[in-house]
C-alpha cells in the first residue's frame, strides 16, 4: 500500500523491436531540492544577474545552480529508484536535432562558431530533459509557470525603464543579456501572456486582477521594443485566448481594446519602420533576403547546412548584391534557420519537435482529467503558437524558451496520461 504522498502511475517502456511494456512506479510529491534549484535557475536566467552585477560573474551563478540542480536530480532519482525518462517522441527528436547540429560542425563554414552554437544547444537540451524528469506533478508545473511570470518582470521593467530614460537605439528599446535584442525580448514576453491568463482561469477575482495588471505590464514592454513580429505574435495570442474563452462579450471587448490600443500606439511609435509602406522598408526586405539566402544555403549544403549558428558567416556569400546592409545578418526565420544551418538532417527533427510539443499541449487541453490541468495545456498551446508566429520573422532556434515550453508540454502530457 502506498502512502498518502504517492500516486500510482503507469508509464510506457519503449524498446526497439519489442511491443510496449507497462510497469508501475510511484510518483512522489515530496520536497525536491532539484525542483527548487530549477526555480532558482529560472530566476537567474530571467534576471541576468551576472550581467547586471559583473563582479559575481566570476562564480558563474547560473551554471553553478544548474549544475547543482542536475546533480540533485540524479541523486533523487537514484534514491527513489526512478529511471531517467526520454519522452517519446519529443526527447528522441531533440536528440536527433542535437546530433545533426554536432555533425554540421564537420562541414561548417566556421567550425569553432558552430561548435560553440552546439554547446548552447546542448544546454537547451539538458534543460528540456531536466524539466521533463523533475516536473512529475501538476503543482510543480504550475510552480515553474508562476516562476516564469515572475521572471518576466525583470526584462519588462528593464525595457520600460530604458524607454522612459530615452535609452533607445534607432528608435527601439531592449534590455541586457539574453534580452539585449528587442525582438528576442518581445517574443519571450509574448509567450508569457497566455500562460499568465490561464494560470488564474477559474480563480477568484483578486488573482485575476493581479494577472491582468501583469499582462498589461508585459504588453507595454512588448510595445516599447517596437518589434513588429512581437506585436503580431501578441495579437495572435490575444485572439486565440478570446477564442478559447468562447465568451462573446469578452471577444467583443478584446476587439475594441485591440483597435483602441493600435490607434493609440500609432502616435507613440518611434521606430522609423512601421507596418505601412513595406515595399520601401529596408528592414522588411532584409528579413526576406535572409530567408532567401537561407534557402540558397540549404540548396548548396542540403544534408548538414552551413553549420549551426553560421548563417551570419555565410550571409555575405548569399546576400543579394543590390541590398544595402552594414553588417552580416542571421536568418530571420526560426524554421529556415535550422534548414540552412543543419540541413535536412536537423530541420526535420526540429520541426517535428515543435509540432509534437503543440500536439501534447492540445491533447492536455482536450483530455485533461481536471480543469486546472486543461487550462495549463491551453496556456502552453497558445504560448507555443505565439512562438511560431514570432518565429516567422526572427531566428529563435538557439534560445531557451521554445525548449522550456515544449518541456512543460511534455511533462503535462505525461501527467495527463498517468492521471
Amino acid at each position: 500500500m502506498t502512502g498518502h504522498n504517492e500516486l500510482r502511475s503507469i508509464t510506457p517502456l519503449r524498446t526497439f523491436g519489442a511491443s510496449e511494456v507497462c510497469f508501475t512506479k510511484p510518483r512522489t510529491t515530496s520536497i525536491s531540492i532539484a525542483y527548487w534549484l530549477l526555480i532558482g535557475f529560472l530566476i537567474l536566467l530571467y534576471s541576468n544577474l551576472a550581467v547586471l552585477k559583473p563582479a559575481i560573474e566570476i562564480i558563474h551563478p547560473a551554471k553553478l545552480v544548474a549544475g547543482a540542480a542536475l546533480g540533485m536530480l540524479l541523486v533523487e532519482m537514484v534514491l527513489a529508484r526512478k529511471s531517467f525518462e526520454v519522452v517519446w517522441p519529443e526527447g528522441f527528436l531533440l536528440l536527433a536535432f542535437l546530433g545533426a547540429a554536432a555533425l554540421s560542425t564537420l562541414t561548417a563554414l566556421w567550425a569553432r562558431g558552430a561548435a560553440e552554437a552546439v554547446l548552447d544547444l546542448l544546454k537547451f537540451t539538458i534543460i528540456y530533459f531536466f524539466i521533463v524528469n523533475c516536473l512529475t506533478t501538476e503543482r510543480r508545473i504550475r510552480g515553474v509557470m508562476w516562476t516564469m511570470i515572475a521572471g518576466g518582470f525583470f526584462p519588462a521593467v528593464g525595457v520600460l525603464n530604458n524607454y522612459l530614460h530615452g535609452n533607445l537605439a534607432e528608435g527601439r528599446t531592449a534590455w541586457v543579456g539574453i534580452f539585449g535584442n528587442p525582438n528576442d525580448l518581445a517574443y519571450s514576453l509574448v509567450v508569457l501572456v497566455p500562460i499568465a491568463a490561464f494560470l488564474v482561469a477559474g480563480r477568484r477575482l483578486l488573482p485575476r486582477l493581479m494577472v491582468l495588471g501583469i499582462s498589461f505590464l508585459f504588453i507595454a514592454a512588448i510595445f516599447v521594443t517596437f518589434s513588429r513580429g512581437g506585436l503580431i505574435g501578441l495579437a495572435v495570442v490575444i485572439g486565440l485566448y478570446t477564442w478559447r474563452k468562447k465568451n462573446i462579450v469578452l471577444q467583443g471587448l478584446m476587439v475594441v481594446l485591440v483597435f483602441a490600443g493600435l490607434s493609440f500606439a500609432g502616435r507613440l511609435w518611434t521606430r522609423s519602420e512601421t507596418f505601412s509602406n513595406l515595399n520601401g522598408d529596408l528592414s522588411f526586405h532584409q528579413r526576406l533576403a535572409t530567408s532567401e539566402a537561407g534557402l540558397a544555403m540549404f540548396a548548396d549544403h542540403p544534408l548538414l547546412g552551413v553549420g549551426l549558428g553560421c548563417s551570419e558567416i555565410a550571409w555575405p556569400l548569399y546576400a543579394p548584391p543590390d541590398l544595402y546592409t552594414r553588417t552580416s545578418l542571421v536568418t530571420h526565420n526560426t524554421f529556415i534557420q535550422p534548414l540552412s544551418e543543419t540541413g535536412i538532417l536537423g530541420f526535420i527533427p526540429f520541426i517535428l519537435f515543435l509540432a509534437w510539443g503543440l500536439y501534447d499541449a492540445r491533447k492536455v487541453r482536450l483530455e485533461a482529467s481536471t480543469a486546472d490541468l486543461g487550462n495549463l495545456g491551453t496556456g502552453l498551446e497558445i504560448a507555443l503558437w505565439g512562438f511560431v508566429v514570432c518565429g516567422l520573422s526572427g531566428g529563435y532556434a538557439l534560445s531557451w524558451f521554445p525548449y522550456i515550453l515544449v518541456a512543460l508540454a511534455s511533462a503535462a502530457r505525461r501527467i495527463e496520461r498517468e492521471s
